[in-house]
Formats: structure tokens, sequence, C-alpha cells
């Protein structure tokens, strides 16, 4: 049975965790959290770990892609400001998919930010909370769709284009940055081609004005979880070293893409850590919604257990676990 550790401070799962396993490039996969969101990791945890492996003489970078909607993390050059400004400046970062998220590496049907290549060892440390399309958000989600290049977190959200909407302006950008020749401009608006659109979603990176849209629900919660999962099981198809630390701290309604503050919905739990992305994950609801006395369960009504069985019949991790509890 897969052994999970739990602690109230990362001391403890410092102590417990073989950070030594790992190689000499390690990927530390962080969520910086958007401009207006004050609930993201605490930096301060994550420089605890990265230190930790550095004094190992091994190599640590913290690491990200760009977002797909319009926000402080569309780009890279914006996205670092907002890392810094959330306080992770004194640690290496790279934003694996580039400066506008085109650059990507295609494993097995996912388009994972190309930078993940240089990398030996994956470290995955995770906010925990609620999310409005997924249930919640832990490892799974940091992974997949936090590693998808920009078309591949479009791929995972829908199955269908981004829109142009009543918002545009008609500068013509989002025509001049499109490689397929799928926006043509008329009477002073944009026009989009779907037959000619890859689902690339430059175009939502370079508008001014966000009036690219993306047509969230065209899956459903289901579809979403299971996508996200393939994408999570690609990546960890290259990194047979891999840790999963869960912050279960701060829990919000909703995730850290959100650009407002948040009122924790309950109580600091703890940390939770482990080799077993699917067992940690378990343990991090199970230990949650014990504390919430069922109120994180109840607070959307997305089947959060289903992501973990996805995730369990795609070989990634087993439910079953052994909770280690660390002084």
């Amino acid at each position: 049975m897969n052994e999970v550790y739990f602690s109230k401070e990362i001391e403890g799962i410092l102590e417990k965790t073989d950070f030594g396993k790992l190689g000499q490039k390690v990927a530390i996969k962080i969520h910086f959290g958007e401009d207006g969101c004050d609930t993201f990791i605490d930096p301060e945890l994550v420089r605890k770990v990265y230190r930790k492996i550095e004094s190992l003489g091994k190599e640590a970078t913290l690491v990200e892609c760009n977002v797909l909607y319009k926000g402080s993390r569309t780009n890279s050059t914006d996205h670092l400001a907002t890392a810094k400004k959330h306080g992770f400046s004194d640690m290496k970062i790279a934003i694996l998919d580039g400066e506008l998220g085109d650059e990507y590496t295609e494993i097995n049907g996912c388009k994972i930010g190309k930078g993940i290549d240089d990398f030996d060892s994956l470290v995955v440390f995770s906010h925990f909370k609620g999310h409005e399309a997924t249930g919640f958000g832990g490892a799974i989600k940091n992974i997949g769709m936090g590693l998808g290049s920009r078309a591949g977190k479009l791929d995972m959200h829908s199955n269908v284009r981004p829109i142009v909407s009543k918002l545009c302006i008609g500068c013509g950008k989002c025509a001049e940055h499109c490689d397929f020749n799928a926006i043509t401009m008329k009477d002073g608006l944009a026009i989009l081609d779907s037959t000619k659109c890859i689902g690339c979603a430059m175009c939502i990176a370079v508008c001014p004005n966000g009036a690219m849209k993306i047509p969230w629900g065209g899956r459903t919660a289901e579809e979403v979880q299971k996508r996200i999962a393939e994408y999570t099981a690609a990546v960890l198809s290259s990194f047979p070293n891999s840790i999963f630390i869960n912050v279960l701290r701060n829990i919000t309604p909703l995730c850290d893409c959100m650009g407002m503050k948040q009122k924790a919905m309950m109580e600091d739990v703890g940390i939770v850590s482990g080799e077993d992305i699917v067992a940690v994950e378990k343990a991090s609801l199970d230990l949650v919604n014990q504390k919430s006395k069922g109120e994180f369960d109840q607070m959307n009504e997305v089947d959060k257990e289903n992501q973990l069985v996805v995730a369990e019949e795609l070989k990634i991790g087993n439910r079953e676990y052994q909770l280690i509890e660390v002084d």
C-alpha cells in the first residue's frame, strides 16, 4: 500500500521525503497565482523545498506554462513579473511554453510545454483547493492543465475553437499573428474561419481587448477531468522519479487562477506528500472532507472522486494508501 505522509509543517515533509532519488535537473511545478489572488501557495514553503533539493547538489527550477485566458500570466514576460510580485523572486523560474505559449512537445497526443524536455525529475508542489470545472484542484490538475501549452489547454477545456466577441475593436493583431490564415478583417472586425483554425489560441494571447473568447463548457466536467488526467499521464511517462506535495492550507472554493481575493472556506489542515499521485490526491481529499465535515465535497456539484477513478484507470497511481502522520 502506498505510503502518504501528513504533517502540520513542511519540516516534517522534508524529513520524510527522499529527494535524493531525484536526478540532477529537477523541475518543481508551481502555480504562481493570478494577479489579485493572495491565497496561492506560500513561497516560503516552496523556498524550503527548493533549497533542500539544491543542498543535495541538484539543480532546481520552478516551472509553469502560460495560461489560456487573458490575464497576468498570458505571456512569459507578464508571467515572470507576477511570480516575482508574489514572492518567488529568488528562485530560478522557467516558463516552458515560450513567450506566447506556442512552444510545445507532443507526448502521447498531448501538447506539453516544450521546456519540459530540459529536466529529468519532477516535484509537483500544489495548493489544494476547489475548482469550478474539476471539483477540486490538486496535483493532477497542477500537472495536466498546468503543463499543457496554450493549444493543450484549449484542447482540455473545449472541443471547439475560439470565438470573436463584441469586444473586438478591429486592431487586426489576431489576424497578424495567425500562422494559419484563419482570421481575416472585414468591416473593421475580425472574422474567424473555424475550418482553418487549429485551436492554438494564439489570438487569445495577442488580443489587447480580450475579444477572443474561449467557449467554456464545450466538454462536460467528466470529459475535462478525463483529458486532464490523460495529460498528467503523458507528463509522468517522462518522469519515472516524481514527488508530489499537496498543501492543504488557505483552501478556497475556486482556483488560484481567479484574479481576486478569496476567503478560506475552512481551517487549515496541513501538508501531504508521497510518490503516488493518486494516493496523495485521495488522502488530501479525505483529510479535507473530514476536517470540513463534508462541506468541501458539497461546495460544487462536480463528482470529485471521478478524476481519481480516471487517473487510476490510466495506471498513474492507486487510491489505496497508508497515511503516516509526522510530528
